[in-house]
């Protein structure tokens, strides 16, 4: 099951660090995407929020691929990274879906309707894999230390 597990968080957590990498290197690209809003509909305000969101993103989100590889190799710190970089995400997906109702609350564009759409679900599935791996890191490190 680590193996599995390892293997399914490197490629989800390491496609969402893509994403952000993309953002980094060039946001005018991750527009043309459809990883990032268009400017035709969105403001500029949400732009540079994002555009500076996916530079932290760099530093804070390369955990939960880390931690993957950790799995994989069974390294003993592996649950102990895991712990971490699921409270990272569980952090990233609140705090970025509570900005994007703050903003359209606001009256911000934020997007198309179809946009608002896809990231706020990239939020929610964010927050069930970070719920997932918080729970199974703990049981990792109970059994750990039951033995």
């Amino acid at each position: 099951m680590q193996l599995i597990v390892g293997w399914i968080i490197i490629i989800f957590g390491g496609s969402l660090y893509l994403v952000q990498i993309i953002s980094s290197i060039n946001f005018s690209l991750a527009q043309k995407l459809g990883i990032q809003e268009k400017p035709e509909t969105s403001d500029t305000l949400l732009q540079r929020s994002e555009r500076y969101t996916a530079y932290w993103d760099l530093l804070s989100l390369l955990w939960l691929p880390a931690a993957g590889y950790l799995m994989i190799i069974d390294h003993y710190l592996w649950p102990v990274l895991l712990l971490a970089a699921g409270s990272i995400y569980l952090d990233t997906a609140g705090r970025e879906a509570l900005k994007s109702l703050s903003f359209r609350h606001e009256g911000v564009k934020i997007g198309t309707a179809r946009e608002q759409r896809l990231f706020f679900s990239s939020y929610i599935v964010m927050m069930i894999i970070a719920v997932f791996v918080i729970i199974y890191s703990f049981l990792s490190l109970n059994n750990l230390l039951l033995k």
